[in-house]
């Protein structure tokens, strides 16, 4: 039997759980983007950036539906004069580019439409924003990636051809991805391989993130990681750090030997998570952290989502020394 120091000690971890986790709810309830505490213009801030950016994944496709996103259009110019039509605010300037890029391809296209002419009548007298679209037309192979130019120019890819990677060709961007720090070195990630196209499939729409042009994915990875190797209330979010630090280098990785990736979000219910586990073969202690589409890249009329960031002032604070 357990000793009392011991019972003692299991109760006391058993506690810190409770405890941490209900701190993360609470911060999580006070501050999220749906809290009433949060301040109102900074939800704002955000909520345009996540609507337009699903306008310019729409642009982004090889093909994309004429006059798609009828409903986030009409929210987008709403929160936009909400927020203040002439901020010169990054979510503004990239919701106005998108919205160039969007009215231009179908005019380009000869589409006429009430909706289209609203978005003219509300880009009247703006000058060009900074959200729409990146043209690739050498491809992405040709690109110089020296130096710091492979950080610069990665990007989210929609368009790949339709031939699944290779084993060592992924055998070699994985190799290169454990380049990736791991806390304690660890190396808790795992990541699974996907190229049975109905699977692919089947895991996507589990996904629900990748409409449009999930059907040309040849080739998917699901990063997880072993919840074996973190103890403790402490640790108990270090597992999508470690996972998260290996994606990221995954993707760059990707990038030098000539593969495209498209990161794809898994915030979902627990259930859902069991389904892709099951689905996907993973076992039941890992934790899901992304999937990752990847693919050679179409050739030929290669675009991207402009995705543009906020000026360094925004991210970075300084604390200077007393």
């Amino acid at each position: 039997m357990p000793s009392i120091t011991q019972a003692l000690s299991q109760i006391g971890k058993a506690t810190l759980f409770a405890t941490e986790f209900a701190q993360d709810l609470y911060l999580y309830a006070k501050y999220c983007g749906i809290s009433p505490f949060q301040s109102g213009k900074k939800k704002l801030y955000y909520k345009m950036i996540i609507e337009t950016h699903a306008i310019e994944k729409g642009l982004s496709l090889a093909n994309p539906r004429m006059l798609f996103g009828r409903q986030k259009i009409t929210t987008v110019m709403r929160y936009v004069r909400r927020y203040g039509i002439n901020s010169n605010d990054m979510p503004v300037q990239m919701a106005i580019g998108a919205l160039q890029t969007y009215l231009a391809a179908h005019r380009a296209a000869g589409i006429t439409d009430p909706m289209l002419d609203d978005i003219e009548t509300f880009l009247i007298d703006r000058r060009t924003g900074s959200g729409g679209l990146r043209h690739f037309p050498a491809g992405l192979l040709q690109q110089d990636i020296s130096g710091g130019l492979l950080l610069a120019r990665r990007f989210s890819c929609r368009m790949f051809a339709q031939k699944p990677v290779d084993r060592e060709t992924l055998e070699r961007i994985v190799a290169l991805a454990q380049t990736a720090p791991s806390q304690c070195n660890r190396q808790a990630t795992k990541v699974t391989f996907y190229s049975d196209r109905k699977l692919i499939a089947e895991l996507l729409s589990l996904q629900a993130g990748a409409s449009g042009f999930s059907e040309n994915v040849t080739s998917l990875l699901v990063v997880s990681y072993d919840l074996a190797a973190w103890g403790g209330a402490q640790q108990r979010n270090q597992g999508y750090v470690d996972a998260s630090l290996f994606a990221m280098n995954f993707m760059l990785a990707a990038y030098a030997v000539g593969v495209a990736t498209c990161p794809l979000n898994l915030a979902v219910r627990h259930g859902v998570e069991r389904r892709i586990k099951r689905a996907g073969s993973i076992p039941d202690d890992q934790r899901l952290v992304m999937m990752i589409a990847l693919g050679w890249p179409a050739s030929d009329g290669l675009k991207a989502a402009a995705s543009p960031r906020r000026p360094v002032s925004e991210i970075l604070t300084v604390v200077e020394g007393v």
